[in-house]
């Protein structure tokens, strides 16, 4: 697995985050044609990390995806490409590269803020 050590940060979620997945296009042809949920494990600003039963041929083919998942409230649409595949049994886990987008980026900073704030909150409740 890659890391890029430039990203400011990456936030692992302890539950997967509830997502979905839309192809949009495969090797610059338009598609439309699959969307389905997947479990996102991570995000940062940049790019997220998530699982899907959804076998992609990223060596073979290029895709352009449509990540679309809910933090607090606020609707965070990603488009950008998968960066890497890992098997883990009949799970798939990708890494995903959004388009430079600051408007998004900002979009998920502020959002992944106020939840990681919540979460803290219960945690320091539950003492």
């Amino acid at each position: 697995m890659r890391y890029k050590r430039e990203e400011a940060f990456r936030f692992q979620f302890r539950e997967p985050l509830t997502g979905s997945l839309k192809i949009i296009s495969i090797n610059g042809k338009r598609e439309d044609f699959y969307s389905d949920s997947i479990e996102i494990m991570d995000v940062s600003p940049n790019g997220l990390k998530f699982n899907t039963p959804l076998n992609l041929s990223i060596n073979d083919n290029k895709y352009f995806l449509e990540v679309t998942f809910i933090i607090e409230g606020r609707t965070i649409r990603v488009l950008g490409v998968p960066a890497w595949k890992k098997t883990e049994g009949s799970i798939f886990a990708y890494g995903f590269n959004g388009i430079k987008d600051e408007k998004t980026n900002q979009e998920i900073i502020q959002a992944l803020k106020e939840y990681s704030k919540k979460v803290y909150n219960e945690q320091k409740n539950r003492r």
